[in-house]
């Protein structure tokens, strides 16, 4: 994108990343664009990581997702609901109940 067509990436351009890559089961790499991106990752990303580990049952970068998330705007719908979700999938129903 840069090389050929000389457009600088923004977020919007990441954000599209991430979630491609979590829909495709690419959780990890997704992660990884995300702590390589050369700004702060926005609510948008946090959570589109949070659904894609939701879909895919990756409870480690979920509840880094999370993390994120909460610092970012505590009250996000996404934490609300995906964090639990993906806890209850994982068999942690004690810890869900307890999230939010």
């Amino acid at each position: 994108m840069k090389n050929v067509y000389h457009i600088q990436p923004n977020i919007k351009h990441y954000g599209c990343m991430v979630d491609l890559l979590g829909r495709a089961g690419r959780v990890e790499d997704a992660e990884k664009m995300i702590r390589s991106m050369p700004m702060k990752a926005d609510v948008v990303i946090w959570g589109t990581l949070l659904a894609a580990c939701t879909t895919h049952g990756n409870l480690e970068i979920g509840e880094m997702a999370e993390k994120n998330l909460t610092l970012l705007d505590p009250s996000h719908g996404a934490s609300t609901v995906l964090m639990p979700n993906l806890l209850v999938d994982a068999g942690k129903w004690e810890e869900a109940s307890l999230e939010r």
